[in-house]
């Protein structure tokens, strides 16, 4: 049963308290009663611990951490823009020693490009990987040796899909390429689908420097950077993994019209509609109102057949413009992280 009490000494505001409890006053901030005192004390906004002094809102640890000397700090800033200067300085020295016709100074966000990922894989963590289909039976040996030797019971690692160990879900963590010594791949139907799902994607060395060591080495070094035709300022690739932001914005209205798929890319219709999805694209269906509309054609030929329908059927308004594109414009869009140019790839 609850102890109620009524005092006397009490603010009028508070009318009754319950002992050991700490309830929020009409100023906005939360006290609680002391019985053997008969008075409030305040308590900390953090932790609900009793401040410092009657007029501070922290408690004591909390105080100190909010007046922590941030001369450290500082310091660490000044030098981190002064190494910037400096290699600024020595790229454009460098520059400068090249013909003008070559001169080209990379950007300072290339530089300094922040190691945000944790640099150990975290053992507690599962591991399911996809391998590519452009591994040979000796590739697909090793990748299964690694999965034998490091998978027990305080570490999950297996294939995405023990019959078909190149399919990818949201369940994959990591794909594996068959590329070495590179941080490029070329682009495939399970790197387009990896960077989309915001999957991790390896070169082939990370799991034979793993079986090498007997233990899983730190996979950062052996990631995939980019696409074999970007230049080599562009992290693409790597983009899609961190930044879980969507390529394209939900404006960008598309049409579907590959009734083949892909075949270059082994890609079925149904995988290019779920890519485009999950690439932030909007499908195009009959609610949908627009003025730009983008449709993806095989080949000439389907454009000029599709392009015919329209016009028969009175789609084609002055107000409104129609792309008929190649799909390489959705894939390269998601393998640079960044929209290309619709008249690029148009038939």
């Amino acid at each position: 049963m609850i102890e109620l009490s009524d005092d006397d000494d009490e603010p009028s505001f508070r009318v009754r308290f319950v002992k050991g409890k700490s309830i929020e006053n009409n100023k906005n901030y939360w006290e609680e009663y002391d019985p053997l005192k008969k008075s409030w004390f305040r308590l900390c906004n953090e932790c609900r611990s009793k401040v410092c002094t009657a007029s501070d809102c922290l408690c004591k640890i909390h105080y100190n951490k909010e007046n922590k000397p941030k001369d450290k700090i500082q310091l660490k800033s000044r030098n981190m823009k002064t190494k910037l200067k400096r290699l600024d300085t020595k790229i454009k020295k460098k520059n400068n020693n090249n013909n003008d016709d070559d001169k080209q100074i990379i950007p300072l966000e290339v530089i300094n490009e922040p190691k945000i990922e944790q640099m150990q894989i975290n053992e507690s963590l599962p591991i399911v990987i996809s391998v590519s289909t452009s591994l040979n039976r000796k590739q697909i040996s090793q990748v299964k040796e690694f999965l034998t030797k490091f998978h027990n019971d305080s570490q999950s690692v297996q294939f995405t899909c023990e019959s078909q160990p190149d399919y990818i879900d949201d369940t994959t963590t990591h794909v594996i390429t068959n590329d070495y010594g590179s941080f490029t791949t070329t682009v495939s139907k399970q790197i387009i689908q990896a960077c989309v799902y915001h999957i991790f994607i390896s070169s082939f060395d990370w799991i034979t420097a793993s079986i090498k060591q007997s233990s899983i080495v730190d996979q950062f070094p052996y990631e995939i950077l980019r696409d074999k035709k970007s230049i080599k300022t562009c992290r693409g690739i790597k983009q899609c993994r961190f930044d879980k932001l969507p390529v394209f914005p939900s404006l960008y209205i598309i049409s579907v019209e590959c009734h083949d798929g892909i075949k270059s890319m082994n890609m079925t219709r149904d995988e290019l509609i779920e890519i485009i999805e999950l690439s932030g694209a909007t499908l195009l269906n009959d609610f949908i109102p627009y003025k730009t509309l983008i449709i993806l054609c095989n080949s000439k030929k389907e454009m000029l057949d599709i392009k015919k329908q329209n016009d028969d059927n009175f789609l084609l308004i002055n107000e409104k413009k129609i792309y008929y594109c190649k799909p390489a414009f959705v894939f390269d869009s998601i393998v640079k992280h960044e929209v290309q140019s619709m008249e690029k790839y148009c038939w």
